[in-house]
């Protein structure tokens, strides 16, 4: 999938007392606390769009997120201490602001870097947390219901940020490997979740419905970040027929206002969770990953 277009950068104010720099490109307006360029706008615009058309070019209802003017909005800061201050986890590279639905971005982040008077991009510069959060930005609320919000929105949120990027295109075929590499081991860069290739999870349906703030808890939130894309991933491309029917399926009923269970009743398709488990687990299998499920 590739943005080919030529990004279009709207100034729309730059007042230096107020240190408020508004820019637009054509899905986003970028609220930043210094003056940049345009032509450094439009150097990240293109990541931006090109996730924006990537997550609404998957089959999957992705047309969430508060909109302001027709525009997702981005807040960007010139210094991490003051994207900490806003509300930005320490040592993170980004991050969604559910209750706004804004996303937070330190300029660093972008690789955007302060060169004499002004500011410079380096477009080589790589970053697998921006394409996760702003997945979440286009996320429609009831992927964040319970028996979806965890397993689903994170997984899809990593399938998103782990498919390989580069340019304004990302290589949708490409990404099994890059999955397996980042789950089972360290990934790009030594940032992967290293599970391993023998995972154990107590059960899939307990799995699934669990409370949102189980699924992040320390101490097993790297697992379950880590479990999630695999379990989508085997949704979207090797569940059945590979064509994510059931998946497809799933989502629409949660569009429909069908609760967790009955949702996922749906997404079973006449199975038990234990065969769900016995297919997953079978599918991963051929891949060189061997997954084991507890009763629960």
């Amino acid at each position: 999938m590739t943005f080919t277009e030529d990004p279009e950068i709207n100034t729309i104010a730059e007042d230096a007392e107020k240190k408020r720099f508004v820019y637009e490109s054509a899905n986003y307006r970028y609220i930043c606390d210094v003056r940049l360029s345009k032509s450094v706008v439009k150097g990240f615009a293109v990541m931006f769009e090109a996730t924006y058309l990537f997550c609404r070019t998957l089959p999957l209802g992705m047309n969430g997120g508060k909109l302001d003017g027709g525009k997702y909005q981005i807040i960007l800061f010139e210094k991490f201490d003051d994207y900490v201050k806003a509300g930005g986890p320490p040592g993170s590279a980004g991050v969604f602001m559910g209750r706004d639905g804004v996303v937070m971005v330190p300029l660093t982040s972008l690789g955007v870097k302060p060169v004499g008077s002004g500011y410079m991009l380096d477009r080589d510069q790589s970053n697998k947390t921006l394409p996760h959060e702003l997945t979440h930005q286009v996320t429609p609320d009831v992927y964040f219901d319970k028996g979806a919000m965890g397993w689903f929105t994170e997984g899809l949120a990593e399938y998103v940020a782990l498919s390989p990027y580069r340019a304004g295109s990302y290589n949708i075929r490409g990404n099994q490997n890059d999955i397996i590499d980042y789950v089972i081991a360290y990934g790009d860069k030594g940032r992967g979740r290293a599970l391993g290739k023998e995972i154990y999870l107590s059960g899939l349906k307990s799995f699934m419905l669990q409370d949102y703030s189980d699924f992040t808890a320390s101490g097993i939130a790297n697992k379950n970040y880590g479990c999630s894309v695999l379990i989508t991933n085997y949704l979207f491309h090797m569940d059945g027929d590979g064509d994510g029917k059931r998946i497809k399926a799933y989502l629409k009923a949660l569009h429909e206002g069908k609760d967790a269970e009955k949702s996922l009743e749906i997404l079973l398709d006449g199975r038990t969770f234990e065969k769900l488990q016995e297919d997953l687990s079978k599918a991963w299998r051929s891949k060189g990953i061997e997954f084991t499920f507890g009763k629960k």
